[in-house]
């Protein structure tokens, strides 16, 4: 059974088109995704088309991840995203999705157990089980707590855009890194793994990937969302082309000058952030 691992695309089509282009030359028997798979980047609908091709054409297996339960409880209740750093890469995706894309999201569970033929059963998740936006790069304590009671083999978890193989009380923990916005201090790749297994168990591969950072680049000023995130926004293309997350640095730093939340911090705190990170 070969199976292809990926998450984290936040909008990124380039990066998804190259990973199709992959499948072609090297197919799979099935694809499992972990979620966050828009917002943060531009055209969110191409991302999205392209996903509903990936499931026709392959056997797919997809839980919701942070960024699809924040889009989904906006609709049960107005968050009030509008044009700021804080939410305004929200708000240009919400108006950017149908109800139907947003019923295709809600009909996705947030975690799962997974039996692939006679491999060993996997659990799936998008950060921890039971916590969607655990993350174990910055909470090794919760990644031993949770392979220590973990009733499968097997997790495969993403949100920390980490590329990971951990191997840890009998048990195995995959990270695919991410597809869209890849953290490994290089930048301009796509991250992704590849899984073979049979009734002995699951052998993996994390995947480093080139695609076309550079069109995906003019999108962010064509489209429109660099009005719309502002600075947070600025952040995400860089950290695209350095693969250092200035993404999280930027929130971190907010959230140190203020001391309110970043969604009700004023944007002249935002600027003097990017401004020392370099950002504009």
């Amino acid at each position: 059974m070969r199976v292809a691992v990926i998450s984290d695309i936040h909008s990124n089509y380039k990066a998804l088109e190259a990973f199709l282009s992959y499948m072609e030359e090297h197919p799979a028997d099935a694809v499992i995704c972990l979620g966050d798979y828009v917002t943060d980047g531009p055209y969110p609908e191409r991302t999205l088309s392209l996903l509903h091709e990936m499931e026709e054409n392959h056997p797919c297996f997809l839980i919701r991840g942070n960024r699809e339960e924040y889009l989904l409880e906006n609709r049960k209740q107005d968050q009030g995203w509008h044009i700021c750093s804080a939410s305004g890469a929200l708000y240009y995706t919400y108006q950017r999705l149908t109800q139907a894309d947003l019923d295709w999201m809600e009909s996705m569970p947030s975690e799962r157990k997974l039996r692939l033929e006679n491999c060993p059963e996997l659990t799936v998740c998008h950060g921890a089980p039971g916590m969607i936006r655990g993350n174990f790069t910055l909470e090794r304590v919760l990644q031993r707590q949770v392979l220590e009671r973990l009733e499968t083999g097997y997790l495969l978890g993403g949100h920390s855009h980490y590329q990971e193989i951990c191997k840890m009380h009998g048990k195995v923990y995959l990270n695919p890194g991410s597809l869209g916005m890849a953290i490994d201090e290089q930048g301009r790749h796509a991250q992704f793994a590849m899984m073979e297994g049979d009734s002995r168990g699951w052998e993996m591969e994390p995947i480093t990937m080139d695609y076309d950072v550079e069109g995906y680049l003019r999108d962010f000023r064509e489209s429109g969302i660099e009005e719309y995130g502002l600075y947070l926004t600025r952040a995400m293309e860089k950290t695209l082309v350095t693969g250092h997350n200035y993404f999280y640095d930027l929130v971190c730093a907010v959230s140190g000058m203020s001391h309110g939340a970043p969604q009700d911090v004023e944007e002249d705190v935002w600027r003097r952030a990017a401004q020392r990170m370099g950002l504009c």
